[in-house]
């Protein structure tokens, strides 16, 4: 923060309102620059805090028809190009509240941002495996014929458990990987027409008893 204390911070901001009432003609705008306090300058943004009673009023100033001016006023008062920030609470203590509140926040937000995108890779992962089975079923030959729909099955089970094997799947995966494994037995067993149960059935079978490479 600025070497500003609230005491100075908020004679500007008293200066600013009385220019912006030279500016603007709106009544109920008036009122509202009445009623915050000047807190403090931090980097390019001027905190001003709004008491809990009178904070609906901040959105008058927020507003877009008002904003601009009130930014250019504060900047004419500060000399220097800042921004309004309006926060609930008018005192250093509250803007470092809000502060430590919008951190936590973002923390938040960055782990839920980096769990999706987990997510998202898993999943695209496992539908890849889904496609590359149905991709292989549509170039295979003569596939009206019973062995070499067999072959086609252990080929894919084959491909299915390599995808295990690099996605560290096992009894203990989560919800997300067990549905998206399902989903790719799903594909499997629109291609060669069984049960995707029957089909998951026999993977299991085949890999407990060591018989999938």
């Amino acid at each position: 923060m600025d070497d500003i204390n609230p005491k100075q911070a908020h004679q500007m901001w008293l200066q600013a309102a009385e220019k912006v009432k030279d500016r603007v003609i709106a009544p109920t705008l008036y009122r509202a620059l009445e009623l915050p306090t000047g807190i403090t300058i931090d980097g390019d943004e001027f905190i001003l805090g709004f008491s809990n009673q009178d904070l609906p009023m901040a959105g008058h100033l927020r507003s877009a028809q008002h904003k601009a001016i009130i930014d250019q006023c504060v900047s004419d008062i500060v000399k220097r190009k800042v921004r309004v920030k309006i926060i609930e609470g008018t005192t250093i203590q509250d803007y470092e509240n809000y502060k430590r509140q919008q951190a936590a926040r973002n923390a938040t937000q960055t782990t839920i941002s980096a769990q999706r995108e987990h997510e998202r890779q898993v999943l695209a992962a496992w539908d890849e495996v889904g496609e590359k089975i149905t991709r292989a079923y549509a170039r295979l030959n003569l596939r009206q014929l019973a062995q070499q729909r067999a072959q086609f099955m252990m080929d894919a089970f084959v491909v299915i458990n390599q995808a295990v094997k690099e996605m560290g799947y096992d009894d203990n995966a989560d919800e997300l990987q067990k549905r998206a494994l399902a989903r790719v037995f799903e594909k499997f067993a629109t291609v060669v027409e069984i049960p995707s149960t029957m089909l998951a059935y026999e993977f299991l079978k085949l890999r407990k008893e060591g018989k999938l490479p």
